[in-house]
């Protein structure tokens, strides 16, 4: 009963530890496509990577939605960063946007897989 236990833990903090690594270099990869000088409306598609990472995460962890929080905590160091950016005209506003649709893609692949797992039980 309590290797069974201790394999427990050890699988959700290496799922944990996945989702921070995962988010970090999602947003790695966000602020790089950021950088490249792609438009603003391809960039917004960001979000869809958020989505379907942390739609996989919540599925692995069996609807665990402190891992999905370990996703959206990964993001801060660099959507901190990516907010100070300005855009042409000098506004902070469109790179406060991206971050926030990353936001949104990490809350949706969780709500998505909140959904899934109600069907599947069904």
């Amino acid at each position: 009963m309590q290797q069974s236990y201790n394999q427990s833990i050890w699988k959700k903090i290496q799922i944990g530890f996945c989702a921070a690594i995962g988010g970090f270099l999602l947003s790695f990869l966000g602020f790089g496509v950021l950088l490249s000088g792609i438009s603003w409306i391809v960039q917004t598609f960001m979000f869809l990577p958020f989505m379907l990472f942390s739609y996989a995460i919540f599925r692995w962890s069996n609807g665990s939605f402190v891992i999905c929080a370990c996703v959206l905590l990964s993001i801060i160091p660099l959507g901190t960063l990516v907010t100070q950016l300005r855009d042409t005209n000098g506004s902070h506003l469109m790179s406060t946007l991206m971050v926030v649709t990353w936001i949104i893609g990490i809350l949706a692949g969780c709500f998505l897989g909140k959904i899934s797992q109600k069907t599947h039980t069904l």
